[in-house]
C-alpha cells in the first residue's frame, strides 16, 4: 500500500494498493530520489515501479532469484538496485531496463537477510544467516570484509558519513561497527606476516630470493628477518613508519583497536627480549622502509 502524507485533518490516506505479486511481500524500498519503487516477494520475483503524477506504474518484473527476495537497496545514484535472497546470491540490476547487471551467487552461506548500499555509494553491506556481515566494493562487486559473529544479523543499514553500520541481532543487541574505509596495498600481507609471527612465536622461513623474486616477495623477507631477531624494539620502530589505515579491518583470533598502539602494547608482553635497535638492525630497518615506499599500491577500497 502507498499512503499520503497527514492531510489536515492529521490523517493518513491511503492513495494505492499494489497486487501485482502472488505471494508475501517482505521488502519495499525508494530510490534516492523518490522515483522508483522496488517490491520483493516470496515469489522470487522483484516487481520495479515508476511514479506517474502520483501513481506507481509497474515498469519492470525482475526475474532472477530461485526463492524469496529478502531485502533491496538502490544505489545513490539510483542507477543499481542491490537484491538479497533466501537462494544465498546478491543481485544486482539496472532499473533503466530491468536488466540482470551482476550476479553473485554465493554471498553468504545461508539465507542473505539484509543489504544496503553507504550513502557515498562505495560500498554495500550485507547480512546473513550465517552469522557474518559483508562488505562489498560497490563498483567491482568484490568482497572487502566478513565480519564474524556468534549471532545472526537479521538487518544492517549505514550511517549517513558512510563511516558506521547499524544492526539488529538476533541476540537482542543493536551494534555499531566502524565502516572505515581502507587502502589495500602491499603492506597488508605484511602486516599479516608481523601478526603471525607475535601470534605463533616462530619464523616463517622464505625462498632464497632469485631474479624472479618479486619486490612484495623481498620485502616481507627482509621483515620477517628483522621481527624474528629484533623483538619489540625493531618492531615497534617498523610499526612507527607503517600507517594505521593498513591494519587489517578485524585480527583473529583476538580482536584489536584498529590502531598500531593495541599491537604494540601486546608485542611487548609478548617479547621477553627488549634490547636496543643496534646498528646492523638500524640498517635493516632502513632498507625495509626504502623498500616498502617503492611498493605500489594494489588497490583501493
Amino acid at each position: 500500500m502507498i499512503w499520503s502524507e497527514p492531510g489536515e485533518g492529521g490523517e493518513w490516506a491511503r492513495v494505492q494498493v499494489l497486487e501485482d505479486h502472488t505471494s508475501d511481500i517482505c521488502a519495499v524500498c525508494f530510490s534516492p530520489d523518490g522515483k522508483q519503487l522496488a517490491t520483493g516477494s516470496y515469489d522470487d520475483l522483484i516487481n520495479l515501479y515508476r511514479f506517474n503524477e502520483g501513481s506507481a506504474i509497474l515498469a519492470h518484473t525482475l526475474e532472477g532469484h530461485t526463492n524469496d527476495v529478502n531485502s533491496l537497496s538502490f544505489s545513490p545514484d539510483c542507477k543499481l538496485l542491490c537484491s538479497g535472497s533466501l537462494d544465498r546470491s546478491i543481485k544486482f540490476w539496472n532499473p533503466a531496463d530491468g536488466s540482470l547487471v551482476k550476479s553473485i551467487d554465493q554471498a553468504h552461506t545461508s539465507l542473505v537477510s539484509s543489504i544496503s548500499y553507504s550513502p557515498n555509494g562505495r560500498v554495500l553491506v550485507s547480512a546473513g544467516n550465517d552469522n557474518t556481515m559483508k562488505i562489498w566494493d560497490a563498483e567491482t562487486f568484490e568482497l572487502k570484509h566478513t565480519f564474524e559473529q556468534e549471532f545472526r544479523t537479521f538487518q544492517a543499514t549505514i550511517t549517513a558519513n558512510s563511516n558506521y553500520i547499524v544492526s539488529a541481532n538476533e541476540d537482542h543487541t543493536v551494534r555499531i561497527t566502524s565502516c572505515r574505509e581502507y587502502h589495500l596495498t602491499g603492506l597488508t600481507p605484511i602486516l599479516n606476516l608481523i601478526l603471525h609471527i607475535v601470534y605463533k612465536w616462530e619464523f616463517v622461513s622464505f625462498l632464497e630470493p632469485n631474479e624472479n623474486t618479486s619486490p612484495l616477495e623481498k620485502v616481507m623477507r627482509l621483515l620477517g628477518e628483522c621481527v624474528h631477531n629484533g623483538g619489540y624494539n625493531v618492531t615497534s620502530e617498523i610499526l612507527s613508519f607503517l600507517s594505521p589505515a593498513h591494519l587489517p579491518v578485524q585480527i583473529t583470533p583476538t580482536r584489536w583497536k584498529r590502531d598500531p598502539e593495541s599491537l604494540i602494547l601486546f608485542m611487548r608482553a609478548r617479547y621477553e627480549r627488549s634490547q636496543d635497535v643496534n646498528e646492523q638492525q638500524r640498517v635493516e630497518i632502513e632498507e625495509l622502509r626504502q623498500c616498502i615506499s617503492e611498493l605500489q599500491p594494489i588497490e583501493d577500497y
